[in-house]
């Protein structure tokens, strides 16, 4: 596993002023990309630079402005929440024109939010622009392509049809950080590569909180009780979108197959979407719906207690991603990651990660057979190239460096 920064990680020599654009923060219950994101805002803003995020409609939370860990959180009205839409484009763009009380010092968008403000680089705005990209619709389309669901195909045209807006807006950025090296090689080959020629580029692999992901003997006693395990029992935790491509059946089917050998194997799937009905579905078909336990979406802060309550954590995904934070989270509790030899490239021979073939479910399920505690969890497998410090002195380092500091 490594993490590529070409920058020096030195602190800025003086403070900024970042404004920053994301559709979604952790305070839409989304967690994440976007919470590592908020991690970094809010270290940057801990050591003392002045930090504005503009983001989506918050459902539930009505009045405009307000601070949170010493950022200055703006939702803006009339926007759909956590989602792109021309009302965003355009009521970002007016409050940056209207209500932006001092001169930014650079702008940090995450992934395209910053997009509708890119008109004001030649007025309001005379700023760098610091693109973090954490994905592209070209890895979506293409993962889709490989999919065997004749629906996912027809799904990829919508991300063709996206590429062609990215292209126009990768070309306004100042800068790309890529939060993993699998990520950078992406943007290395055609098109992306033709597409943002020219714009200087680093790698920041996204760091966890430490401090939030530790393994806790009493979470995990809390946890094991709330959904009926016993101490005998060796659970799985599986966490991310339950979406087909996420890979949550193959964890089902993985299941099935080593309760057909021991029965003490459980699973728990956390998060919610459109696949959850179909997964319930499968699971009674496999003979193993009691043996499988729905946490649905839970906020991040209820993460580590969900990764303490395991015994290995298992991402058995179906197509490329990124920098999966799930499996890092798990790393940093202590746990065993079996995981898709998708993500070999993404991740490489470190301790604690093994590969297995997704759609395979005897092979699958031998290599959390072979991979899973027999006790719980000892002390952190995450690499210190994952640090969330780390990350963020590697941010304030590239925003201070495009700000002239």
């Amino acid at each position: 596993m490594s993490a590529v920064v070409p920058l020096q990680a030195e602190s800025a020599q003086r403070a900024m002023h970042v404004l920053a654009a994301a559709r979604s923060l952790p305070f839409h219950g989304i967690g994440g990309m976007q919470a590592i994101a908020w991690d970094v805002l809010r270290g940057l803003a801990r050591r003392g630079h002045d930090v504005t995020v503009l983001t989506t409609a918050i459902p539930g939370r009505q009045g405009g402005a307000f601070a949170a860990d010493g950022v200055t959180v703006v939702p803006l009205a009339g926007t759909v929440p956590g989602r792109y839409s021309g009302g965003w484009w355009r009521a970002s763009r007016r409050y940056a024109e209207r209500n932006l009380s001092a001169p930014a010092d650079a702008v940090l968008s995450i992934s395209s939010a910053a997009a509708g403000l890119l008109p004001l680089k030649r007025s309001k705005l005379k700023v760098p622009f610091v693109f973090q990209a954490h994905g592209s619709s070209w890895a979506e389309a293409r993962s889709k392509w490989q999919s065997p669901r004749p629906l996912d195909w027809i799904k990829a045209a919508r991300n063709v049809y996206w590429l062609a807006k990215d292209a126009r807006i990768y070309r306004g950025f100042d800068r790309f950080v890529f939060v993993g090296d699998s990520l950078a090689a992406q943007f290395a080959a055609l098109p992306l590569s033709w597409m943002t020629r020219g714009i200087p580029r680093a790698t920041i692999a996204n760091g966890i909180d430490t401090t939030l992901f530790r393994y806790d003997a009493r979470l995990r006693a809390a946890a094991r009780a709330r959904y009926g395990f016993v101490r005998s029992d060796r659970v799985l935790v599986f966490a991310a979108r339950l979406h087909a491509h996420k890979g949550a059946a193959e964890a089902v089917r993985a299941l099935a197959t080593l309760r057909a050998r021991e029965r003490a194997y459980r699973l728990l799937i956390v998060g919610d979407g459109g696949e959850a009905p179909a997964l319930r579905r499968l699971a009674a078909e496999l003979e193993c719906a009691a043996a499988v336990k729905f946490a649905g979406a839970v906020p991040r802060a209820a993460m580590p207690e969900l990764l303490c309550a395991g015994d290995a954590f298992v991402f058995p995904v179906l197509g490329r991603e990124g920098l999966p934070l799930n499996v890092l989270e798990a790393l940093s509790i202590g746990l065993p990651c079996v995981c898709a030899d998708s993500l070999r490239g993404t991740f490489g021979e470190v301790q604690g990660v093994v590969y297995a073939p997704p759609r395979d479910a005897a092979a699958f399920a031998a290599a959390i057979d072979a991979s899973a505690l027999r006790a719980p969890p000892a002390a952190s497998l995450l690499p210190a190239d994952y640090s969330l410090e780390r990350c963020i002195s590697a941010y304030e380092a590239a925003i201070g460096r495009g700000a002239g500091c």
